[in-house]
This record gives C-alpha cells, structure tokens and sequence, in this order.
C-alpha cells in the first residue's frame, strides 16, 4: 500500500488490510469511515491476489479446504471446496455530494457497510450463522435499508459442503419469505472465476456495481443439482 501511495502521490491514510478473505471488504468499510468523518477527501480500494509460493497451496490440500476439480460449484450439490484463482481489482470512493458537485460519473453508492468476527464456532475455519446474520443486519441498519428493498447479494458463495449452507441459512433468517414477484437473487462470482483470497471483496464489488448497471446478473457456473442442505423456501 505505501508503494502505491508513494508512485501515486496519495497522502491520507495508507493502510494494509489482512483478514483475510474479507480483506478488501474491510478496507472499503475503512475507507468509507474515513470518508464519513471527513479524514479525507476519497479513498483508493484495491487487492490483489498472486499465486507465487507453493506454501498455501500444500496447506489448502492439507485442510482438504480445495476442489477435487478446481472449480467453486457454490450451491450444487457436489460442492466439495473451492478453487483458487488470481485477480486484481480497485474502487476509487469519494463522498456523494463532491461527486456529484464535481460532476463525476457514478458508477455505485455504498449506503452502509459492517464488519464483525464470527467468534467461536465449530472449528477455526467454520462459519457462524448467528454472526453471519447480525453483520448483514448491521449493515441494513448502517445504511438505513430496509431488507424488503435489498433484491441482489452477491454471496460469499465459496462451494464448500458447510460454508454455503450456513451462508444461505443466515440470508433466510434475516431476509425471510419472499414474495414471488421480488425474489432475492444470490450471485457467487468465485463460480464464475474461482476464489481469489484476498481480493475477493472487491472483485464481488465490481461484480455487484455491473449487475446492477446492467439490472442482470451473470449465471451461477456449476449448479446442476441444488445442494439439499440450502433453505430455499421462500
């Protein structure tokens, strides 16, 4: 980060990210923070992810965390781990009304945002639904939406045989039954272009900005048989 603040003269606050797979989502939550309390006058988002060491590799397979055929099948039922791939993405944020003031294009706006721990759960790499819930409501809340007007989530959607149904269980519990005619759609870029780590967040970012430009999303890749484990009604 202070590499490219020094090759692009920025001079706010410089700060490297590393939560992992939320990483870039943790940064665009810092970013809009500083925003908000006026700490500067717009922030540059980017990560990148670059496969150049065998070590995460080896411990992946160790973890038995990887796909036998190197593809995130989110949501089917044969998900059996997700598949690494490389990416780099960037997101430049300003506040609204200087944007507009100066008469820039806007390409998306980020009512609100939320960052949490999952704390406890069943093992150190399982995730928590009670805490996948309250982020997501935290973040409805931070943004003053209501969850009736949320019609797209681009999910975590990893393709693994735990993660995806406690990540579909924890929309259902906040988001409830739908009406037909308003469904929730559930996007998962990482069947599209496998699991890019760190840079996860803001490539689902820019995923999710375009969906909503075009007012289409992009096809799950892989789904042929719904995992039967996923709460789908309603």
């Amino acid at each position: 980060a202070g590499r490219l603040s020094y090759v692009l003269g920025l001079k706010g606050p410089c700060i490297t990210m590393n939560t992992a797979c939320s990483s870039a989502l943790v940064a665009l939550d810092s970013a809009c923070q500083s925003l908000r309390f006026s700490r500067t006058a717009g922030a540059l988002v980017a990560a990148v992810n670059l496969q150049l060491h065998p070590a995460l590799w080896v411990s992946s397979c160790a973890l038995h965390a990887l796909s036998q055929d190197g593809q995130c099948k989110t949501f089917d039922a044969s998900a059996d781990g997700f598949g690494r791939s490389e990416a780099c993405g960037a997101v430049v944020v300003k506040r609204l009304s200087d944007v507009e003031e100066a008469g820039s294009r806007v390409l998306g706006i980020v009512r609100g945002s939320a960052v949490n721990q999952d704390g406890r759960s069943a093992s150190f790499m399982a995730p928590n639904g009670p805490s996948q819930e309250a982020v997501i409501r935290a973040a409805l809340w931070d943004g003053g939406v209501e969850k009736s007007d949320v019609v797209y989530v681009e999910t975590h959607g990893t393709g693994t045989a735990i993660g995806d149904p406690q990540e579909v269980g924890a929309l259902c519990g906040v988001f409830g039954s739908r009406e037909r005619s308003a469904p929730l759609v559930l996007g998962a870029l990482k069947s599209n272009l496998g699991h890019t780590e760190g840079a996860a967040g803001v490539m689902g970012v820019i995923k999710t900005v375009m969906t909503l430009q075009w007012g289409m999303a992009p096809p799950n890749l892989h789904v042929r048989e719904l995992n039967p484990k996923l709460q789908m009604e309603g």
